[in-house]
């Protein structure tokens, strides 16, 4: 291999730099604006079918409803799950496509191409949705065992009794329960990049979850923590590289923003008014000083502007609507890049194998593909005219 790798803490601290390739960026890129989108349309939906107005929704949270916050129908409940679920898929397919390609730059397989990450992710599918039908039955039957011994329980007598005799059953199987509870909610992180790098199916994905959370708890642990640290760090680093090439922007047509300047007002008031509530959030979180860095420095009102100028400032909008998905993009990639990173770590101290150096599908395919197209030309070469 032409990059080092320590199998340690140093591994997962180069994701940052792994996550800023375009090829990763973009993937997340496209994934983040995919899931807004679909999140955005049903949740509209489950509103609108539960008669709640369009503009007092847009007015109090613009592109992102918080829609378990309203009173919902029932139809409109199963329309805003039915979303949920939607999106928690385009997220999943995202990070395991993210961390194939994060995996296949570690391989030094630079010319590993954004499609064939998506390609791979697409056809992964199944075993992702697998990984959580997995835990789904082996938790179920104790949701329904614990249902059946309550109404056991609801005899007279002999329920009473039973239940008494079970009570060191029902400790161990809470604490099983708990078990696969914990490996359940690492399954969401861990299982695209698992999938990814070790191309298991949705059972071998679960099974290493589970494996992992008994065997390096404390590993998980510290570099999940390790993990978030780099994932602030790096989406405030990008965010303020992102605002200073506005600045940069707007320096360099200086001499223009007698007629620029309402256009960009404009396009950031539509950025405001677009993220709602979230808006005020934002500016408690990071301060009036962190908005004046990262975010807007002030509020904006809605100018005056003729129609060309108004194509201009929604075109302005747009971009710059581009560039939050691009800085929430990064983050992901981060995460992924960190967690591809984090698995291979952990594969290797439990089995002391490195699926660094195990032999891929894709890569073997591509191998025999370019000996086949060596061989042919070859044959093209010394064949008599």
């Amino acid at each position: 291999m032409i990059q080092k790798f320590y199998y340690n803490y140093k591994d997962v601290l180069k994701a940052p730099r792994i996550a800023i390739g375009p090829q990763r960026i973009y993937i997340a890129t496209l994934g983040v604006a995919l899931a807004h989108t679909a999140y955005f349309f049903f949740s509209y939906l489950a509103l609108t079918m539960s008669g709640h107005q369009l503009e007092t929704i847009w007015a109090d949270y613009g592109l992102f409803p918080l829609i378990f916050h309203f009173s919902l129908t029932q139809g409109a409940l199963v329309v805003g799950w039915i979303g949920f679920i939607v999106t928690s898929f385009i997220v999943l397919l995202t990070s395991t496509a993210v961390s194939r390609a994060a995996y296949m730059y570690l391989r030094d397989n630079y010319f590993y191409t954004s499609k064939q990450a998506l390609f791979f992710a697409l056809k992964r599918s199944k075993s992702i949705i697998s990984i959580y039908l997995t835990f789904l039955f082996l938790i179920l039957p104790f949701i329904i065992g614990a249902a059946i011994m309550a109404l056991l329980g609801r005899i007279s007598w002999f329920g009473e009794i039973l239940n008494a005799f079970a009570t060191l059953p029902y400790i161990f199987a809470g604490m099983v329960l708990v078990f696969m509870s914990i490996c359940f909610f690492i399954s969401f992180f861990l299982g695209p990049a698992i999938i990814a790098s070790s191309e298991e199916d949705g059972f071998g994905a679960a099974v290493q979850c589970m494996h992992l959370t008994w065997g390096q708890p404390w590993r998980l642990a510290s570099y999940g923590l390790l993990t978030c640290v780099l994932l602030v760090t790096g989406i405030v680093l990008f965010a303020f590289v992102v605002k200073i090439g506005l600045i940069i922007y707007s320096i360099l047509f200086m001499p223009l923003m007698h007629s620029l300047a309402p256009i960009l007002n404009n396009a950031l008031y539509y950025v405001e008014v677009s993220i709602g509530g979230l808006d005020l959030i934002i500016r408690e979180v990071i301060g009036a000083g962190g908005s004046k860095v990262l975010y807007l420095k002030q509020h904006y009102t809605a100018v005056e502007l003729s129609a060309s100028e108004s194509i201009a400032s929604s075109i302005v909008y747009f971009f710059l609507m581009i560039a939050a998905y691009m800085t929430i993009a990064y983050g992901q990639a981060i995460v992924n890049s960190a967690l591809t990173m984090s698995y291979i770590i952990f594969e290797k101290k439990l089995s002391g194998k490195s699926l660094l150096k195990r032999q891929d599908s894709e890569l073997v395919e591509d191998k025999e593909a370019f000996e086949f197209n060596a061989d042919a030309n070859t044959k093209n070469l010394s064949t008599p005219e």
